[in-house]
């Protein structure tokens, strides 16, 4: 038992072992933060590991000792939005058809906040690659489409339909997002913008 006033350490090897963690955390992350804005801008086929180690300035063992192959960073950098884009659907209370979908737009303006590049990704990756992120990609937009059923006897989509809703929501909120970011109200314009193509306006009081 130490005596009072007695510091008490850490084990060395545990005390290093935590700085091991956090320096390897800060590296994957780093990884894929610079492989998704590459992606983006070149197309996820157009780049090598080689122009991934460049620009996240790491060795090549480094890049090997978190990932086998492009593949694994590509499935993690879009897993995790809808790994997130679902935790935050099942937060929506289907209270009426305007709340459910400024609840929808939320959920993507969170995803946006997280990180652009893996949500514009998500929206662009088809084709094999898309086997990468189906078990999430399909239960997302079904959670999507159920709300919006939920709300559609209501009469306040405009298009009277929760399918061409949800397809139009899949197809045009990043788009639309991709105009208005840079603005001071960029998420009071994304809301107003979606909710102008979507939903019948509110009755005045």
């Amino acid at each position: 038992m130490p005596r009072s006033g007695t510091l008490v350490r850490l084990p060395a090897s545990e005390s290093g072992s935590a700085k091991i963690r956090s320096r390897q955390d800060g590296t994957r992350m780093r990884i894929l933060a610079r492989s998704a804005a590459l992606f983006v801008a070149h197309g996820y086929e157009n780049v090598s590991v080689e122009q991934i180690l460049a620009a996240a300035g790491i060795a090549r063992s480094s890049f090997y000792r978190f990932f086998a192959n492009r593949e694994e960073v590509l499935a993690s950098i879009i897993r995790p939005v809808f790994e997130d884009g679902l935790a935050h659907l099942e937060s929506i209370s289907a209270r009426g058809g305007h709340d459910v979908l400024h609840g929808i737009f939320d959920a993507y303006l969170a995803l946006w906040a997280a990180s652009p590049d893996a949500l514009r990704l998500s929206t662009r990756t088809g084709g094999i690659y898309f086997e990468l992120f189906r078990d999430l990609h399909t239960p997302f937009r079904e959670r999507i489409t159920a709300l919006l059923r939920r709300v559609e006897p209501e009469g306040t989509l405009l298009n009277g339909s929760a399918d061409y809703t949800a397809r139009l929501i899949a197809r045009n909120a990043v788009p639309v997002m991709e105009v208005y970011h840079r603005d001071p109200c960029f998420a009071e314009l994304f809301r107003s913008t979606m909710s102008g193509f979507l939903l019948h306006p509110r009755a005045p009081a």
